[in-house]
C-alpha cells in the first residue's frame, strides 16, 4: 500500500524531497483500518507531519478510503516512570506571578483538562504530545509547538498541560497568555520604567510559559527580540514552553529568523479537524456532563452537519438543548434541523469552485492568475477574500480549498486568517465581503 502511495505521488512531488522525506519511511504491517509508517528519528516526524501529512493522507483516501494513515517516532527504550498523581491530590491551581500595574496573567479554564479532551482522528498525536510533555517523558523536548485553525483545540491541550504539572507540583509558576498579551505587557512595562521587572518575570519568574497564537507577533521586532531571550533564559534553565499558532514557525511571515529558530526547537504537532466518529463522542460526553439524554441521530446529524469547529459543534448543542428546554419540545431530528437548517441551506448552496469563479469575474481577473503564483496585492487580495468566503460558506476543509486555488492547507489557513484580523480594523474591506457575499446570496456569519 505504502509504494502505491508514493507512487501516485511521482511528479507532484520534487524528486530530492521524496528521497530525504519520505523514502526513509518504514510501513508497519496493516493493525485494522490503520497504515503506520515509522519515521527515522522525532525531527523526521516533526518534519514529515509538517510538510507532507496533508497531501499523503488525502491521497490514500482517495486510493483507499477505508485506511486511516499514523505516524510514530521509533519506539524509545524504557524511561523512569513519571511519578503518578495521588488519588487525594488537591484540584490543580495556578500560582500568580507578581502583577504588572494593571495587567495580569488569565488564569487556566478548569474544564480544560486532559480528561476533558476526546482524542480521535485528527488529534490524537496532539494529544499524546501534549501528555508526554506534561508527564515529563516521551517528547525528547521541553517545548511543544500546536498547529490548528480556530475551534480544533488548541488552547484545551495548552491549558491541560498547565493543570498536569501544577496537579504534580502545584508550586509550579505557570505563565498563560497570548501573544498579544505579551506585547501589551511589555508595552506598559517599558511605559511604566518597569522594563526590569518585566523580564524578570518571564526569565526568572516563570517555570512553565505556555503562549497562544503567536502569529500576532508578526512585524513586532522589539517584541521579537525580548521572547528570544526569554526563551533563551527558559531553555538555558530547562524550563518549559508550549506555544499555539496557526501554521508552522517557518511558514510565518514577519517572523525574526531568530525566533523562528527557538520556535522551531520545540516538538511541531498539528491539529487537524476531527473525523465524524471522534466529534459523535465529543457531543455524546458534552451531553452525559450535562446530564441531558440525546438521541444517537440526532448527535450523528450535528457531526455531520459541522465538520471543522469543535468550539462551533459543542456551542450547536448547547443552542439545541436550550431550545428544547425552553419550548419543551423533544430532542429530536426534526428540531436539530430546524436549528441548523438555515446554516446547513447556506453550506450547500455554494461550492469553492463557484466562490472562485465569482470573485475572478467581480476583480476582473483571469482564473489562471487567480490560482496562480503573484504575490501582487491586486491578486493577493482577492484570492484571500475567495478563500475566506469558501471557509465561512461552504463545508470544505483547508485542504479542500487550498485545491480549488493551487495552494497547500497552510497557505489557505494564513489567507484566511489575514483577512479576518483585517475586518475588524478596515470598513472597506467588510464592505467588499458584503458585496461578494450579496452576489453569492449568501448571508453573513
Amino acid at each position: 500500500m505504502w509504494q502505491e502511495l508514493l507512487s501516485s505521488l511521482e511528479g507532484e512531488l520534487d524528486s530530492q524531497d521524496s528521497g530525504l522525506w519520505l523514502e526513509p519511511l518504514k510501513p508497519q504491517p496493516l493493525q485494522g483500518s490503520r497504515l503506520t509508517l515509522v519515521c527515522p528519528n522525532q525531527l523526521h516526524l516533526n518534519t514529515i507531519y509538517e510538510r507532507f501529512a496533508p497531501r499523503l493522507r488525502q491521497r490514500l483516501q482517495e486510493l483507499r478510503p477505508d485506511l486511516e494513515l499514523a505516524l510514530e517516532a521509533p519506539k524509545a527504550a524504557p524511561r523512569r516512570a513519571s511519578r503518578p498523581a495521588p488519588k487525594s491530590a488537591p484540584a490543580p491551581r495556578q500560582m500568580e506571578l507578581p502583577r504588572m500595574g494593571a495587567l495580569q496573567m488569565p488564569r487556566l479554564n478548569q474544564r480544560y483538562v486532559f480528561d476533558n479532551f476526546i482524542a480521535g482522528g485528527g488529534n490524537e498525536f496532539a494529544f499524546a504530545a501534549a501528555k508526554a510533555l506534561a508527564g515529563g517523558g516521551g517528547l525528547f523536548s521541553n517545548g511543544l509547538f500546536l498547529i490548528s485553525g480556530t475551534g480544533l483545540g488548541k488552547s484545551h491541550l495548552t491549558q491541560a498541560v498547565g493543570h498536569q504539572i501544577l496537579g504534580y507540583m502545584p508550586e509550579t509558576r505557570v505563565a498563560y497568555l497570548t501573544a498579544e498579551d505579551f506585547t501589551n505587557q511589555m508595552i506598559a512595562a517599558i511605559r511604566g520604567k518597569r522594563a526590569d521587572q518585566f523580564k524578570d518575570r518571564f526569565r526568572l519568574g516563570c517555570d512553565l510559559l505556555l503562549l497562544e497564537e503567536v502569529q500576532f507577533l508578526a512585524g513586532k521586532d522589539k517584541t521579537q527580540d525580548e521572547l528570544v531571550y526569554t526563551l533563551d533564559a527558559l531553555a538555558d534553565a530547562g524550563k518549559k514552553v508550549v506555544f499555539t499558532g496557526r501554521m508552522a514557525p517557518s511558514q510565518l511571515q514577519g517572523l525574526a529568523p531568530a525566533l523562528v529558530s527557538r520556535l522551531s526547537d520545540s516538538v511541531t504537532v498539528g491539529i487537524e479537524p476531527p473525523d465524524f466518529n471522534t466529534r459523535v463522542r465529543i457531543l455524546r460526553r458534552q451531553a452525559s456532563q450535562e446530564g441531558i439524554h440525546v438521541p444517537e441521530e440526532v448527535l450523528e446529524f450535528l457531526a455531520q452537519e459541522i465538520p471543522d469547529d469543535v468550539r462551533r459543534l459543542r456551542s450547536s448543542l448547547v443552542g439545541l438543548m436550550a431550545r428544547s428546554s425552553l419550548t419543551g419540545r423533544p430532542l429530536d431530528l426534526s428540531l436539530a434541523a430546524e436549528v441548523l437548517g438555515q446554516i446547513a441551506d447556506r453550506l450547500r448552496r455554494v461550492s469553492p469552485g463557484q466562490i472562485r469563479d465569482l470573485v475572478a469575474n467581480v476583480y476582473d481577473l483571469d482564473l489562471k492568475l487567480l490560482t496562480g503564483k503573484s504575490r501582487k496585492k491586486a491578486v493577493v487580495r482577492p484570492r484571500n477574500l475567495a478563500m475566506c468566503l469558501c471557509r465561512r460558506h461552504t463545508d470544505a476543509s483547508f485542504a479542500a480549498i487550498g485545491q480549488v486555488f493551487n495552494r497547500d492547507h497552510a497557505t489557505v489557513m494564513y489567507g484566511v486568517d489575514q483577512i479576518e484580523r483585517k475586518l475588524e480594523i478596515e470598513p472597506k474591506l467588510t464592505a467588499e465581503l458584503a458585496f461578494l457575499e450579496q452576489r453569492l446570496g449568501v448571508s453573513s456569519n
